[in-house]
């Protein structure tokens, strides 16, 4: 135990902000949650949950997805309660098929013995066998309970309407129940970091990218991993329902991707005759500008810790890990060095 009499307020309930506050808490550290929604209410809601460590050597957080896996199986360990898939991924997407090895690639039959239910198996297709799923909003409600066993506090419908300071220091932020004062403010709510930093005069250009989740009543087992086609990116639920996961149509409108989307699976797929749509939500996935992760603390302001990324999922338990060990020991780890926010307040006067 690491502990220490700091108090660190993690603002944003999503997976991201579960993980690092599961895992200062774990440090002894004391914790406030604070969102100003629900947990889980945001695009952690509509995730499709892939733990997707394979990326090309060049991407931005390649290290990241590799350490994730590690990482997963870590909290599997700590944490009972965790439930995550690994059925591996199968990958015949264009960028999937470009950036492995041809040799690395697997060829029919094997496909067709890995996935029998695929009507037109690909003559191609990359499969992870580390990769798994999970449940985002169950894996964030653990990661909570957790964090609040703990002694980790949680205020949900509570949303930041200001901040204190001292001089160029945050020392809180001010809500309408009243004011918290913290050591560390660590905004961990996606695309709801920018409108917060605007408030103080600092910018970080976060935009969103919408995806549409797809949850489609299934009689049977029809997938054994998770399928990333061209056609269709599919998984199973732990209940059984199939999950399917588009990007939002560049002409507006989400109307008819849920029955474009069973389409495509019924065509695809064996036992999907009788599938029916369940549910569809949008999520807002923050993306930053340039593609990479924003980890660290910003500009000339000292107090605010800023945590946001695509794929948080993916991530979240490797950085959860990282952060804190970071606002725990006062070190920076050299493996979040790149993606700090001063690449982009070159030219800001921050007020």
């Amino acid at each position: 135990m690491c502990s220490t009499e700091k108090h660190m307020i993690v603002a944003g309930a999503g997976i991201m902000g579960a993980s690092i506050a599961y895992h200062l808490a774990s440090c002894g550290i004391k914790v406030t949650v604070i969102d100003k929604g629900q947990p889980a209410s945001g695009a952690t809601g509509s995730s499709f949950g892939w733990i997707h460590s394979t990326v090309s050597d060049d991407a931005p957080d390649a290290l990241l997805r590799r350490a994730s896996v590690a990482d997963w199986h870590r909290l599997e360990k700590e944490i009972p309660e965790l439930w995550v898939n690994w059925t591996g991924a199968l990958s015949y997407d264009d960028f999937s098929l470009e950036s492995q090895a041809d040799a690395r690639l697997l060829r029919q039959p094997g496909i067709s013995r890995l996935e029998p239910a695929l009507n037109n198996p690909p003559q191609r297709a990359y499969y992870a066998q580390q990769d798994g799923a999970i449940d985002p909003i169950d894996a964030t409600r653990v990661l909570l309970d957790k964090a609040r066993t703990l002694g980790a506090t949680l205020k949900t419908q509570a949303a930041i309407i200001g901040f204190t300071r001292e001089g160029n220091n945050i020392t809180g932020i001010e809500t309408q129940e009243g004011i918290l004062q913290a050591d560390c403010l660590i905004l961990a709510c996606g695309t709801g970091i920018s409108p917060l930093l605007d408030s103080i005069g600092t910018l970080l250009p976060i935009t969103a990218s919408p995806a549409i989740l797809l949850r489609y009543g299934a009689t049977g087992h029809v997938v054994n991993t998770l399928i990333s086609g061209h056609d269709i990116e599919v998984r199973h639920t732990r209940n059984g329902d199939i999950l399917a996961v588009e990007d939002y149509p560049t002409t507006g409108g989400i109307d008819g991707v849920a029955s474009d989307t069973l389409t495509a699976m019924k065509i695809a797929l064996k036992g999907t005759e009788s599938a029916q749509l369940l549910s569809q939500s949008v999520g807002q996935r923050p993306v930053p500008a340039d593609g990479c992760p924003i980890i660290g603390f910003i500009g000339d302001i000292t107090g605010v810790y800023v945590a946001v990324m695509h794929p948080a999922v993916t991530c979240a338990a490797t950085l959860g890990r990282m952060i804190s060990e970071e606002l725990v020991t006062g070190k920076s780890l050299e493996m979040l060095e790149s993606y700090r926010p001063a690449r982009f307040f070159s030219g800001q006067g921050n007020t």
